[in-house]
């Protein structure tokens, strides 16, 4: 595969865990339960420590690394933040759409992997790959009970 293909490829894997990445913090910003706020909060900061190691590899190999996530993942965050202002997402429900996009993330990587890229660059995403696989499966393991959502001003 050619430089610029490389460096191309590159910039939709960060635009794909920058999504992550900020999905997480929204995630985390919704979320109730105190240990599961603290836990997508860390696998925020390791995504985001993902997105400035694949940055680097751009701009080593002569790119411009991209800084911002993609359309439909500031449309995903956008209706959950609605959401989350309706008091209509539970703790369950955050984190059921949390898993979903991380197991779309996972998918992008997959895909990627599949692809002529340099090995060096391929070990690197293999990498990132069972760190995201890790935290989507921590994250699936866990068993939050299900609470009404918090009246709003207007119900109360």
């Amino acid at each position: 595969m050619e430089q610029d293909a490389v460096i191309d490829t590159l910039n939709d894997l960060i635009q794909a865990t920058e999504d992550s990445h900020l999905g997480l913090q929204r995630s985390a910003e919704d979320m109730k339960d105190e240990a599961t706020k603290a836990l997508l909060n860390d696998m925020a900061a390791r995504r985001g420590a993902i997105v400035r190691d694949l940055q680097r590899t751009v701009a080593a190999l002569g790119g411009a690394p991209e800084a911002t996530g993609t359309l439909m993942g500031g449309a995903r965050r956008m209706v959950a933040e609605v959401a989350a202002a309706l008091g209509a997402r539970s703790d369950p429900a955050i984190l059921a759409d949390t898993v979903a996009a991380q197991e779309a993330t996972l998918s992008v990587y997959g895909r990627m992997l599949d692809l002529d890229l340099p090995e060096e660059v391929l070990e690197a995403m293999a990498g990132h790959q069972d760190r995201l696989r890790e935290d989507r499966d921590r994250l699936a393991a866990l068993n939050l009970p299900d609470q009404p959502a918090e009246p709003t001003r207007e119900s109360a």
